[in-house]
C-alpha cells in the first residue's frame, strides 16, 4: 500500500499542507524557531519531512526502503517537495499550517498514516487562484487539475465520485481506479468491494468475481510472517506490503518482501515478487517474466514512464512529445505557471 506522502505523486500532505498528491521546528542544524520569531518555509519544510519520514519508518520500515532507499534520503526528497510548494506564487499554506500538520501526522496511528484521508490540519489550504496552477494550495477550489506529465496545470472543482482521473487524479480523498479511470471511495473493512469499487489500504477485495458480478468483501491483509495468504484473493486476503511481507505462492504463506537494489534481477522468482528498493522501478520486457531494477533518473536527466528511468519524487517525467512517454525530470515548482 501507499502512504500519504508526495511522491508520487500524489501525495496528499504536500499538496494540502505544502502546496499531490505526494514532506522538522528547525532548519537543520539551526535553532528552534522563539515565540518571537515567525517560523520560515525552511524551518517549517524540515519539521514536516522529518516527522513524516520517522513516522514511515516507525510504521514501515519496509516502505521506507522501497521509496527512498534509507530515512536521509527520504528527509531529502520530502524537504525539496515542501519547499518548492511553499515557494508556489498564489499558494495559500504558510508554515504555520505546515507546522501544524507536522503535528497532527506525528499524533497519527500508523493506520491513519496510511489511508487516502489526511489529519483535519492537512486538509489544502485555500489559494485565491482560479486559472493556471501548479499546486492545489494556489487554488480557491483547493484543486489544481495537473496531467500526468506535466507540471503545470488549471484550478478546477474538487473531484467527486464518478469523475475522470486518467490525467489528473482524484485530490486528497478519493481514489482513482485502475480499471475505469474513475474516482471512487475506498470501500472500508466488510463493505462490498469489486475491480471498480476498491478497498482502502490494508485491505483485500476478497471473493470478487468480474465474470459473474459478484463483490467482494475487504478483509485485512495478513500482517504475521507464515500467515496463510490467497494471492488470487478468492478465499483469504494477501499479505501486507506494509509489514514487508509478500505471499508466496508455492506455499501460500507469508514471507518476508524480497528487496533489491538497482541492476539487480526482479519479480516473480520461485514463487515470490522480489521488488526493488531505492525508489527504483522493476522494468520488465514485454517477453520476459523478470526483469532488471533501474534506479531513478536525476533531476534534469531524461525519463521514461514505461521503459524506465522514473524520476525521484518529487520531480516528475515531463513529456517532450505529446503522448509520449520520454521526457526529462523536473520539479513541480519549476516552471512558472500563471
Amino acid at each position: 500500500m501507499t502512504p500519504r506522502f508526495a511522491f508520487a505523486s500524489a501525495l496528499v500532505c504536500l499538496t494540502a499542507c505544502s502546496s499531490s498528491h505526494n514532506a522538522p521546528d528547525a532548519p537543520a542544524g539551526g535553532d528552534a524557531p522563539t515565540a518571537d520569531a515567525p517560523v520560515t518555509a525552511d524551518a517549517a519544510c524540515a519539521t514536516i519531512a522529518t516527522t513524516r519520514c520517522t513516522k514511515l519508518q516507525s510504521c514501515s520500515p519496509a516502505d521506507l526502503e522501497k521509496r527512498f532507499g534509507d530515512l536521509a534520503t527520504c528527509e531529502t526528497r520530502e524537504t525539496l517537495a515542501c519547499t518548492e510548494a511553499l515557494a508556489a506564487p498564489m499558494t495559500g499554506n504558510t508554515p504555520s499550517a505546515t507546522l501544524a500538520c507536522s503535528d497532527a501526522i506525528g499524533a497519527e496511528s500508523c493506520p491513519d498514516f496510511f489511508s487516502k484521508v489526511p489529519p483535519t490540519a492537512c486538509t489544502t489550504q485555500i489559494g485565491p487562484g482560479s486559472g493556471a496552477c501548479g499546486f492545489s494550495a494556489e487554488c480557491a477550489t483547493g484543486f489544481c487539475g495537473v496531467a500526468t506529465d506535466a507540471l503545470c496545470g488549471t484550478c478546477a472543482p474538487q473531484p467527486a465520485i464518478g469523475d475522470a482521473c486518467a490525467t489528473i487524479g482524484c485530490g486528497q480523498d478519493l481514489v482513482c481506479v485502475a480499471a475505469t479511470s474513475l474516482c471512487q471511495s475506498p470501500v472500508v473493512a466488510n463493505g462490498a468491494c469489486s475491480r471498480d469499487l476498491p478497498c482502502a489500504d490494508g485491505l483485500t477485495c476478497v471473493g470478487a468475481n468480474a465474470q459473474t458480478s459478484t463483490t467482494g468483501l475487504c478483509t485485512p491483509e495478513v500482517t504475521t510472517a507464515n500467515g496463510a495468504c490467497d494471492p488470487k484473493h478468492k478465499t483469504g486476503a494477501d499479505c501486507s506490503a506494509d509489514a514487508g511481507l509478500a505471499c508466496d505462492t508455492t506455499t501460500t504463506t507469508c514471507v518476508a518482501q524480497p528487496l533489491v537494489a538497482a541492476g539487480m534481477v526482479c519479480g516473480p522468482i520461485n514463487g515470490i515478487t522480489t521488488k526493488c528498493s531505492g525508489a527504483a522501478t522493476c522494468v520488465i520486457p514485454g517477453n520476459q517474466t523478470t526483469g532488471t531494477c533501474v534506479a531513478p533518473a536525476a533531476d534534469g536527466a531524461t525519463c521514461d514512464t514505461v521503459a524506465g528511468p522514473t524520476c525521484f519524487t518529487p520531480a516528475r517525467c515531463v513529456s517532450t512529445t505529446a503522448g509520449g512517454t520520454a521526457g526529462t525530470c523536473q520539479l513541480p515548482g519549476s516552471p512558472t505557471c500563471q
